[in-house]
């Protein structure tokens, strides 16, 4: 195995086990808490497909499909955090979307290669505001997320 495949596979667990210690600590506080480990996250650029949004969109199966849908039907998610390494072209990140009122949590935790973001980067700049999607891989929507900051997600050289 390749040093480049080694590494990011090391990241890969690292923000994986990060990701459980966040869920457990918030768990530990009294949060109901969604995580949504997708097997892909593409970086959706707009006027890609016909669907009209943006953003990140995180693949989600089984039991984070289910899981997810039941927060978005009882929660208002008003606040995030980013937390996210970089290694070469590979985003590895965890985006934590919370609804405080209600002590509900949304983990989305990915991949995104940077390399195929640069359409998305640019729109995302431009208008000042990112999103994170979940969808199922047969295109059916279960939830969108509004993040204030593009530059949390995407450096603007990417």
């Amino acid at each position: 195995m390749s040093n480049a495949t080694s590494a990011s596979g090391n990241a890969w667990a690292r923000t994986l086990e990060e990701a459980t210690t966040m869920a457990d600590d918030l768990r530990a506080d009294g949060w109901e808490v969604v995580t949504v480990r997708a097997g892909h996250v593409a970086p959706e650029p707009p006027g890609h497909g016909d669907t009209g949004r943006f953003g990140f969109v995180y693949l989600a199966q089984g039991d984070d499909a289910a899981g997810v849908e039941r927060a978005v039907n009882s929660g208002t998610f008003d606040a995030y955090a980013v937390f996210s390494r970089q290694e070469g072209t590979s985003k590895f990140i965890v985006t934590r979307v919370t609804d405080r009122d209600r002590r509900l949590a949304v983990l989305l935790v990915g991949t995104v290669n940077l390399a195929d973001a640069s359409a998305l980067a640019a729109a995302a700049h431009e208008r000042e505001v990112m999103y994170s999607h979940v969808a199922l891989l047969d295109g059916t929507h279960l939830a969108a997320f509004r993040h204030d900051d593009p530059a949390d997600f995407l450096p603007e050289d990417a």
